[in-house]
């Protein structure tokens, strides 16, 4: 936890929804101007876990389509009619942009089971704007990250 890379920038972010609790630490570097997640490092109390395998890959996923959503998910509309109907349209995630590493740690306990499927979401916007943050010095809050991000180096 100590050690980054020398262009490294870390962003912490934790929440609570569905009686479950998630905090994440997310390191990034900026490549060629664009943000590269290098690591997403996951804890998670959600009670008694039955199936970590499959719980894993919930979290796994929430943070990768979180990733996406925050970097470049726009939904924009002219005359109340969406500009983007389709996903042929729509900026998804790409493979390449995924983080280089996830990891996701569950508190062991006897606690019953709580809810998984949503509560990784919501902490990886606020870890990337943090993250982004110590990299640029500039807050982001407004989605999608990516445009913020490019306006401000193209700034800089």
């Amino acid at each position: 936890w100590r050690t980054l890379s020398e262009n490294g920038h870390r962003g912490v972010s934790a929440y609570f929804c569905h009686n479950s609790y998630v905090a994440q630490v997310l390191d990034l570097t900026i490549e060629r101007g664009k943000p590269s997640i290098q690591r997403v490092c996951c804890a998670v109390d959600c009670g008694i876990v039955i199936n970590p395998d499959a719980a894993t890959n919930l979290i796994e996923g929430a943070i990768v389509d979180a990733i996406g959503n925050a970097l470049f998910g726009a939904l924009t509309f002219t005359d109340g009619v969406p500009d983007k109907s389709n996903f042929n349209k729509y900026r998804m995630i790409r493979h390449s942009e995924a983080p280089k590493a996830i990891d996701v740690h569950f508190i062991k306990n006897d606690i019953d089971p709580t809810g998984l499927g949503e509560p990784a979401f919501p902490p990886t916007f606020g870890a990337l704007a943090n993250a982004l943050y110590k990299a640029t010095g500039k807050r982001f809050y407004d989605q999608p990250f990516i445009s913020q991000l490019d306006a401000h180096l193209k700034g800089s």
